[in-house]
């Protein structure tokens, strides 16, 4: 039996709309879906190849325990059993300040193992560390919210729909895909920007290796690039005025 279901991706923020395709319940392939009202019919390579990991026979469905002849399988109580005493070991030989608990971007769709993991860290000890995947390839993002909102969860989101000028600086969202914006088509939204009179402006030293869609303040050196973009447009309104 062959099904086709809509799901969508869980690699990253934007959630690409996809269509799975199942056989006799086996995932075989995955294709964006044209009807998805964000993405549609827009997924990236890594999405498209997630069949490829759910199917590869070297996939790790099962704990595996290190012995002395390299890892072996064993069932999930004997895996929960061995790391509690080890855990609790650690805990009381070096304190809270060891443990570290690390969190990839597919669980940040579950609200219930974000939940779990709170009160984890938080029964653990209040010296305990907690990274995700924002810890690596976000976290300027999240230090600017921090002393700009007060907060590190502070996120801001532009309204890519409605407004006439998005100023971005150190993005490269073309590469990134409009993570953080749940915007899976975000080249097409800064094309829509111009088309209805509107301005994209980047500030970055680097050079980028896609043309933008629209008007670009470049600055090699961009301490200051807040000030003088926020001074251009004072500016500007003066002289509108």
């Amino acid at each position: 039996m062959i099904e086709h279901k809509p799901t969508f991706c869980r690699i990253c923020e934007p959630l690409c709309g996809m269509i799975a395709t199942v056989e006799d319940g086996r995932l075989t392939s995955l294709r964006p879906d044209k009807d998805h009202p964000l993405s549609t019919g827009f997924a990236c390579q890594k999405g498209i190849a997630f069949a490829e990991v759910v199917n590869d026979p070297d996939r790790v469905t099962t704990p595996l325990r290190r012995g002395p002849d390299g890892f072996e399988p064993v069932t999930w109580d004997e895996a929960m059993t061995d790391i509690a005493a080890k855990l609790s070991a650690i805990l009381r030989h070096h304190g809270s300040g060891a443990v570290g608990w690390y969190m990839g971007n597919p669980a940040a769709f579950s609200y219930s193992h974000l939940f779990g993991v709170m009160a984890f860290i938080k029964g653990v000890g209040r010296h305990s560390h907690y990274f995700t995947a924002s810890s690596q390839d976000t976290s300027n993002r999240l230090a600017a919210s921090q002393f700009l909102d007060g907060s590190p969860m502070a996120v801001p989101i532009p309204d890519l729909l409605r407004t006439d000028l998005l100023v971005m600086m150190g993005a490269n969202p073309v590469v990134s895909h409009g993570s953080f914006l749940t915007a899976p088509r975000i080249k097409d939204r800064m094309h829509d920007i111009v088309k209805r009179g509107g301005r994209v402006v980047v500030v970055d030293p680097r050079r980028r290796r896609k043309r933008e869609p629209a008007d670009v303040k470049r600055s090699r050196r961009c301490r200051g690039a807040g000030r003088n973009v926020l001074a251009d447009g004072r500016a500007r309104r003066s002289r509108a005025s």
